[in-house]
C-alpha cells in the first residue's frame, strides 16, 4: 500500500487545526487518528482524506492547556485494510491554550540521588532523535507538597555547546524530613517549553545517621 510521506499541522483560530498530507502513491483513502501523550485512539477516526485532497481541517477540537497530542495517518484500501502508522505529528498546547511550534524534545532518564545536608542531585539525558530544534536549556521545578508551579522554575541549566547528552543539577539544602518531587523540562527561549510531567521524588536528610555507641575493641597477643 502507498505511503503518505509528509504530515504537517497549522494552528487556526477557535479550536481548529488544519492538516496537510502528501502521498507517495494512490490509495483508496486516508484516515487520521489522534492520541494524547503517545497513546493513540484508533477507535475514533477524527478525519478522512480523499485521494484528491491535499489538506483537511478538523474543527471543534477542545485541546486543554498543558497537554501533548499526537496525530498519525493511515492509508485504507477499498476493502478497509489499513496501513501501519505514519510518523507522528506532535501538537503541544501551552498554559494559555495556544499551540507551541517547534518545541525541543523533552528530557529523558531522569534520576535522583540523595546527598548530605538535605541536598539532592538530579541527572537526565537529552536526545536529538527527531529533534525539531535544540533547547536553550532546562528548567527545574520542585514540589514540596502543594504541587508544581510551572510558571516559576527553581533553577535553570544551560544546554551548552550542542550538549553531550547528559546533564546534572544539585539542589540547595532543603528541609530535613520533607518529601520533595522534582521535574525537569527542556525549553527554548523563542518557542516555549516541553510539557512533560515525569518526576522523581525523595525525602531530604539533613541529619545523617546517628553516631555509633557502645563500640568496644579487643585484641589478642599471639
Amino acid at each position: 500500500m502507498a505511503q503518505i510521506t509528509e504530515l504537517s499541522v497549522l494552528s487556526l483560530p477557535g479550536r481548529l487545526h488544519s492538516f496537510s498530507a502528501k502521498a507517495a502513491a494512490a490509495a483508496a483513502a486516508y484516515r487520521i487518528y489522534r492520541g494524547q501523550d503517545g497513546v493513540m485512539d484508533y477507535e475514533t477516526i477524527i478525519a478522512t482524506m480523499t485521494l484528491d485532497q491535499v489538506q483537511v481541517s478538523i474543527e471543534d477540537q477542545e485541546l486543554p492547556p498543558n497537554t501533548i497530542w499526537h496525530y498519525i495517518r493511515r492509508q485504507v484500501s477499498g476493502c478497509g485494510l489499513e496501513s501501519s502508522d505514519s510518523a507522528a505529528c506532535t501538537v503541544i498546547i501551552d498554559a494559555s491554550g495556544g499551540m507551541v511550534d517547534n518545541a525541543p524534545n523533552p528530557p529523558s532518564d531522569l534520576t535522583i540521588e540523595g546527598l548530605s545536608n538535605g541536598r539532592f542531585k538530579l541527572r537526565w539525558r537529552y536526545t536529538k532523535i527527531e529533534e525539531e530544534l535544540p533547547p536553550t536549556g532546562f528548567k527545574i521545578y520542585i514540589d514540596s507538597g502543594s504541587g508544581f508551579d510551572f510558571n516559576t522554575p527553581q533553577d535553570t541549566v544551560s544546554y551548552g555547546f550542542g550538549g553531550i547528552g547528559e546533564f546534572e543539577w544539585t539542589s540547595d539544602t532543603l528541609t530535613h524530613g520533607q518529601a520533595y518531587r522534582f521535574c525537569v523540562r527542556s525549553y527554548r527561549t523563542d518557542a516555549g517549553q516541553t510539557l512533560n510531567t515525569d518526576y522523581v521524588s525523595g525525602i531530604a536528610d539533613a541529619v545523617g545517621p546517628s553516631a555509633i555507641t557502645g563500640l568496644r575493641a579487643s585484641w589478642e597477643i599471639m
